[in-house]
């Protein structure tokens, strides 16, 4: 029984250990020939990754119910790019899912950005 537990156990550190945990970071709104939106930056506090995407409309175009998918571009040469979905909740939590991306799924943190993610 004593074995049964510890793997257990083991097993859910183990799970915990793969998920993802950063940060999520939004310029304020900035207006181009394209239209109003924002900047997003996703950094992995493991290995350091850093990844951008525009969010057209910003995040004001993600609310009520309403995913705005993006596609994060990884900084430097790999130019490695997947693409989540991310909105804000009525009661101003920013919430990013990862569809399994980064062995993580859906993360939030509520209140202003930048912000630590867990997911």
């Amino acid at each position: 029984m004593k074995l049964s537990i510890l793997t257990i156990g083991a097993a859910a550190l183990a799970g915990q250990a793969a998920a993802f945990h950063g940060s999520l970071a939004a310029t304020p709104y900035l207006r181009d020939s394209s239209g109003l939106h924002q900047e997003l930056f996703v950094q992995d506090y493991l290995t350091g990754s850093m990844w951008s995407a525009r969010l057209d409309g910003g995040f004001d175009a993600c609310t009520g119910g309403q995913k705005c998918w993006v596609s994060l571009l990884e900084a430097g040469d790999d130019n490695y790019s997947f693409a989540v979905q991310v909105w804000r909740t009525d009661d101003g939590c920013h919430n990013i899912d990862f569809e399994g991306y980064l062995d993580a799924h859906h993360g939030f943190c509520c209140g202003s950005l930048p912000c630590d993610i867990w997911a």
